[in-house]
């Protein structure tokens, strides 16, 4: 019996230790994701994540060109920019021959260090009028000059010659401004060492493209080319006294100046969410996840301390007679509470330890769970939790201690523990005791219900279609090698060419012909290694986009479509069905021809059939297209995100974004394990000799690129079943407590009853049916509340789950079969016990 007390005992304060741990732990990771600071930037000022509202709702992936458009317009004190983050630069002064110093870059647009507002060591930030102008200017850091320079004063006005891996010999650049230390940028890279304009990235990449006004050396002949990035979120700065409603107003008047060239049309204004993030959309519903979860381990927790006070309570109960010797013995009042005192402290010391240690490995977990995919791990730093964590433990340690120990406290001034004379608890006590017992299996109720809608749509999600990769395949993922330029998101150029007198063009235009000279070099590669393999280039699942939607429409009608290219060999090496129509020609490339969804032939055409043969026109730039096939809806970002419309032309007459910055091929039949090496030897050869700056990253299976898309789902559902076992423990565990120290105290009561003739099963029948009574309460009041738990539940997952669907009601049945279990031990035990010897130990 002492064992399974001691036992009991050591359960009920590791799940104290666990609950204190999740609560500090929600709570600092809430504060994190609240306060938006920035490392390095100035104080003084709020900084925003700005987006552009669209008819569809705000979408935060604004362009560089818009970023540049605005800064003229932008009222006093507000700044705004955005950078791109390099792989790395190698580094050197003029005076020395070998590059040996690696250093990462950002290039930045806009007013982007003018807006985070860094503290200079000498020197200027970086302008609008560098990238304008395209003057070749850095910033460097403090680190960085007094490698090269010896002193952060000497570096400005200096040469500093930059080259990227794999690349010819670089550019020169003259420094103009040194930053002091601690700053590293707006998105979280520490090592960040070097501000370019971003007007640069042509010419340090080896772009077929320029980014300038350039003189040509026929006579009369300019040509103009705008270089444009979307992707990186651009951050706003503005003064801690503007409040966000004459923020909205200001911006609002800021796009009103804009030039109808610097947004599109589907743009409707300025948008700004508080505080900066990488992700604002995803900070936020982390956010509101984050207050749900703090919620619930602050339940968790008030229950957690119950238990622990019964046990405790249960174990003062049971030394009463020890206490009572020890005070005829002489001891005092204040030697008991003074001892008890030393008890709790020792107690309140493992318990802020263990909490510790399990706020680390809580740490850990999450960043083993969502840290690598988050966008929000940049400013979720295991600095900046410990830093909230450092009082956010002792202080709720505290409070727990206080509330658990104090009643105890005044207890031991009674001279009779229990009041011994009472043969049953009082209503007061029993009401208590019923409100606990039901509030936990409430809680674990509650848990169990999302555990298994969790575990519902991962299984759902996991075995989804997604309109293609219906057959076994491979998935080949190209991209730039390391410190071979800065990763760009989306690329926009366009050019303008005057002509001589003559007519004749006086530049050449990028080759039309290079995507489709490396497709057939790796094409053949892969015949070499694998005959009998078909390799195709088109939409997958997952695949980072190059643009965002573009306006389509066909006469009266109009639709939002994402822009892609694929190959003729896309549509069965995907496993993507025709719906009507034509596949692309294997011979002859049409400009003009494209494949539309479904989805696309409906919204513009009213039916799929009647969509083929039909002409649209494209929004930017205007041009008019062919629809020669309608394929299957598509769900490239996964199955719990709707059909992605699509505009599909040939890949053979696109730009040659490929063989710039890489993506993924399809292969069909799938590569098998055996054989990746050889394959990944023959492309990897075939782009050495084609486009040296890519490599390939990884082969996996079409399973494994499912198995990837649902890994949140995955994850999800394993951090759902994690906490519905927490709540377990504390349920099972608490109703094991309540339950001892109930016929401990009615042990008296129960001899009696014995002894006048209750038989065992009568007595093990009122105990075991009080118990699932009250279990049933809780599991009904949960049920009561399923549809609000729904709600949340579609909120956190994007799934809509029914709230009494069978996942429920086998949820809570097995709930219920375990409170049976827990409750039939102690019942048993108690209905066997001899009379005679229950009435002799009391």
């Amino acid at each position: 019996m002492r064992n399974t007390a001691t036992w009991m005992q050591g359960l009920a304060y590791a799940l104290l230790a666990l609950a204190i741990a999740a609560a500090a732990l929600a709570f600092a990771t809430l504060r994190v994701l609240d306060s938006g600071a920035i490392p390095g930037a100035a104080s003084g000022y709020r900084y925003y994540t700005l987006g552009v509202m669209r008819s569809t709702g705000p979408s935060f992936d604004i362009s560089s060109a818009t970023l540049q458009a605005l800064q003229g317009n932008l009222a006093d004190g507000l700044r705004a920019g955005m950078a791109i983050s390099g792989q790395g630069f190698q580094v050197r002064t003029p005076a020395q021959s070998v590059m040996g110093r690696v250093a990462r870059g950002e290039l930045v647009t806009g007013a982007y260090l003018e807006a985070l507002r860094p503290k200079l060591r000498a020197g200027r930030l970086l302008e609008p009028v560098d990238m304008n102008a395209c003057l070749p200017v850095a910033v460097i850091s403090s680190a960085l000059a007094r490698a090269l320079y010896d002193s952060p004063a000497v570096a400005v006005g200096r040469s500093l010659m930059l080259a990227t891996k794999g690349m010819p010999p670089g550019m020169a650049v003259r420094v103009v401004g040194v930053l002091a230390a601690g700053f590293h940028g707006a998105y979280g890279v520490r090592d960040t060492e070097i501000w370019l304009p971003m007007s640069l990235a042509p010419e340090i990449n080896h772009m077929p493209s320029t980014a300038c006004t350039a003189k040509s050396a026929h006579a009369g002949v300019t040509t103009v080319s705008t270089f444009s990035v979307i992707g990186p979120p651009a951050v706003l700065s503005a003064p801690a006294r503007v409040s966000l409603a004459q923020l909205d107003t200001l911006l609002a008047n800021a796009w009103q100046r804009l030039p109808a060239s610097a947004h599109g049309k589907a743009q409707l204004g300025l948008v700004v969410s508080a505080p900066f993030s990488l992700s604002p959309q995803e900070r936020l519903r982390a956010a509101h996840r984050t207050e749900l979860y703090l919620a619930l381990s602050i339940a968790a927790l008030a229950l957690a301390t119950i238990n622990v006070f019964t046990l405790r309570w249960l174990a003062l109960v049971r030394r009463r007679h020890v206490l009572q010797l020890e005070r005829v013995l002489g001891a005092t009042r204040a030697y008991l509470r003074r001892r008890y005192v030393l008890r709790t402290a020792a107690l309140a010391l493992a318990l802020l330890l263990a909490s510790a240690v399990l706020s680390t490995l809580g740490y850990a977990a999450l960043h083993a769970l969502a840290g690598h995919d988050s966008v929000l791990w940049a400013s979720l730093t295991l600095a900046s939790l410990l830093r909230e964590l450092a009082w956010v433990l002792p202080l709720l340690l505290l409070v727990v201690v206080l509330a658990e120990a104090l009643p105890l406290l005044v207890l031991l001034q009674r001279e009779r523990i229990d009041g011994g004379s009472r043969v049953a608890l009082s209503r007061a006590d029993r009401g208590i005791g019923i409100g606990v017992l039901v509030a936990e299996v409430l809680l674990a109720a509650v848990m169990s219900c999302a555990a298994g809608w969790a575990l519902h749509y991962a299984w759902q999600q996991r075995h989804a279609d997604l309109g293609m990769l219906r057959a076994p395949a491979s998935v080949v993922s190209i991209a730039r090698k390391p410190g071979s330029g800065p990763d760009i998101v989306s690329i926009t150029t366009t050019t303008t060419t005057t002509t001589n007198k003559s007519g004749s063009s006086a530049i050449q235009s990028v080759s039309e012909n290079a995507q489709g000279l490396l497709l057939h070099a790796l094409r053949a590669a892969l015949a070499s290694a694998l005959p009998g393999h078909e390799l195709a280039l088109g939409p997958l699942p997952g695949q980072d986009q190059m643009s965002p939607p573009d306006s389509y429409s066909a006469g009266d009608h109009a639709t939002s479509a994402l822009g892609m290219s694929a190959s003729p060999q896309w549509l069965h090496a995907a496993s993507v069905s025709l719906l009507a129509g034509n596949n692309f020609s294997a011979h002859q490339p049409d400009p003009a021809a494209v494949l539309i969804d479904a989805r696309t032939a409906r919204a513009l055409f009213g039916h799929v059939r009647a969509a083929v043969g039909q002409t649209l026109q494209s929004g930017m730039p205007t041009s008019t297209l062919r629809v020669i096939g309608v394929i299957a809806p598509l769900y490239l970002q996964g199955p719990d995100h709707a059909v992605q419309q699509v505009v599909i032309d040939d890949a053979r007459t696109g730009m040659a974004f490929f063989p710039l910055i890489g993506g993924n091929l399809l292969v069909r039949p799938r590569i098998g394990t055996a054989q990746q090496q050889r394959v990944r030897a023959a492309l990897d050869a075939a782009l050495q000799r084609q486009a040296p700056t890519l490599q390939v990253t990884r082969i996996e299976s079409s399973q494994q690129v499912l198995a990837r898309l649902t890994r949140t789902q995955t994850r999800q559902a394993q951090v759902f079943l994690a906490i519905a076992l927490f709540a377990w423990a504390i349920a099972l565990s608490g109703v094991a407590a309540h339950l001892r120290l109930y016929l401990a105290m009615r042990r008296r009561l129960a001899a009696i009853r014995s002894a006048l003739g209750a038989g065992p099963r009568r007595l093990y029948g009122e105990v075991l049916g009080g118990t699932l009574a009250l279990a049933g309460a809780g599991i009904a009041l949960s049920l009561l509340a399923a549809p609000w738990l729904a709600q949340q539940f579609a909120f956190l997952s994007g799934a809509q789950v029914a709230p009494f669907g069978a996942a429920t009601w086998i949820a809570l049945a097995v709930l219920l079969l375990a409170v049976f279990l827990v409750a039939h031990f102690p019942a048993r035990r108690a209905a066997r016990a001899e009379p005679a010897t229950s009435l002799h130990e009391l």
